[in-house]
């Protein structure tokens, strides 16, 4: 049973580590699609006025900090995790321990993605503001914004089909599958 036990920590840490992987990796893709729209949106509609760095600062801003959670410490985040994760299985002491540990695993990992989707929603109401902020300030006569605006709700929208059922292009269950089947032989 500890075998097992072991088993079941170690696959769930190897399925957290490809979803925000996986996710990272999205954002990146996303950065080569993204930024270039909004130069040619730029450039096309009020090209005395370059916007667009503001909005590509902003945009690899996120990615840091998308990065950062990634690859580096959030413990925050973590801590969050737990004390929510510890909430769900209260509710459902009189599981047995099999039951509870399947559970566990399924209920963390739809944790991750949903704390995922509302960092990103959280960072996404902070860009907007500041976006909103500098277009007013800077150029009170073109609501560039609103490309902005339209760009991240795309992007919250993608995230939010991802995170809530979809899970298409190349990201699917066979390749999480193979990637913690991978992060698994590395620990053995």
């Amino acid at each position: 049973m500890n075998i097992e036990s072991n088993n079941h920590k170690l696959r769930l840490k190897a399925a957290k580590r490809v979803e925000e992987i996986k996710g990272f990796y999205t954002h990146l893709v996303a950065t080569f699609i993204i930024p270039p729209f909004l130069v040619f949106i730029n450039l096309q509609t009020a090209p005395q006025f370059h916007w667009f760095w503001i909005a590509i600062a902003a945009w690899f801003v996120g990615l840091i900090i998308h990065w950062f959670y990634v690859f580096g410490s959030a413990k925050f985040l973590d801590e969050w995790e737990a004390k929510k994760l510890n909430e769900v299985l209260e509710d459902h002491e009189d599981k047995s321990e099999f039951i509870q540990e399947q559970y566990y695993l399924k209920t963390k990992k739809k944790v991750n993605e949903i704390k995922g989707f509302y960092v990103h929603f959280g960072v996404s109401i902070l860009a907007v503001f500041i976006i909103v902020l500098v277009n007013l300030q800077f150029v009170p006569d073109f609501y560039f914004f609103w490309y902005a605006v339209a760009g991240i709700c795309i992007a919250l929208f993608f995230h939010w089909f991802g995170v809530f059922g979809f899970d298409k292009l190349g990201f699917g269950k066979n390749w999480e599958e193979k990637k913690i089947q991978e992060f698994i032989n590395k620990k053995s």
